[in-house]
Order: C-alpha cells, then sequence, then structure tokens
C-alpha cells in the first residue's frame, strides 16, 4: 500500500539539501551529523520505502560517526568515511527521486 502526504517529498528535499551541503564540504562532519539527527527525530511524516531505505542506511553511518580521534575505536568512523557515505547516499536519492519522476511523468 502506498502512502502519499505533501510534505513528504519535501522532508526528502531537507535531507538531499543538508546530505548535498556535507558533500560539497559546506558543512563540517560535525554540524551534519547533528543536524542530520534532528531531522531524522523530527520526521513525522512519511517516506517513500525507498528514500526511507538510503536515510537508514546513512543513519548507520552518522551513528557510527565520532570525531574525536582519542575516543575513537574500531566501530567508529571518521568524517572522511562519513563523506564518503554521504555521497553514496546523495547518489542513491538522486537515482530514487530521477525514477519516481520518470513514472509521475510516464
Amino acid at each position: 500500500m502506498q502512502h502519499s502526504f505533501g510534505s513528504g517529498p519535501a522532508h526528502t528535499s531537507r535531507f538531499l539539501f543538508l546530505i548535498a551541503q556535507f558533500v560539497d564540504r559546506r558543512i563540517p562532519a560535525e554540524h551534519f551529523s547533528a543536524q542530520f539527527r534532528e531531522l531524522q527525530n523530527s520526521r513525522s511524516t512519511y517516506l517513500d520505502a525507498d528514500v526511507s531505505s538510503v536515510i537508514g542506511m546513512l543513519s548507520v553511518d552518522v551513528g557510527a560517526y565520532l570525531g574525536d580521534v582519542e575516543l575513537r575505536g574500531v566501530d567508529y568512523i571518521d568524517s572522511e568515511q562519513l563523506w564518503l557515505a554521504a555521497g553514496q547516499a546523495f547518489r542513491d536519492l538522486m537515482t530514487v527521486q530521477s525514477k519516481h519522476f520518470e513514472r509521475e511523468a510516464g
């Protein structure tokens, strides 16, 4: 069953914008991580299953990010690894968005 709420695409756009800022290196990893968590926690709208999957996978990486090198263990990633994961998530989200536009134009 497909759910559709008007604010779902807008919420997806907020994730895309935040991820793009980080991938373009306009914001540091600490800021990205905090904003991502805030956006994820504020999610009161339905996200498409494909979008939700990509966001969920990136959430794992955001959770594994630890900026303080002194505290980082083997289960944590650094800002460069988070940047790589965010880049992949951005590409995946753009692919999902493109497929949605193609279906709607269809």
